[in-house]
């Protein structure tokens, strides 16, 4: 498995806006390359906002053909 970093971002209260996003109150990854670095500097600044830089492990992409030698199902 292939590991993406990722901040997770949970509201403290439904519907924090920042950055350009809704944030609810329950946690939700971003991909960490999603946002410029204005946007984190805002993100991190953000008491409203519970803010963790993670990792979490994302399925190795599996060949074209879906392992069936590249034959088309009929």
């Amino acid at each position: 498995m292939a590991k993406l970093k990722v901040l997770r971002i949970t509201a403290k209260r439904d519907g924090r806006r920042r950055a350009g996003i809704n944030h609810p109150s329950s946690p939700v990854d971003h991909p960490l390359d999603a946002f410029s670095k204005a946007q984190l500097a805002q993100l991190m600044a953000d008491d409203q906002l519970v803010v963790q830089e993670t990792e979490i492990d994302v399925p190795d992409e599996k060949p074209a053909g879906g392992g069936r030698g590249g034959k088309a199902a009929s």
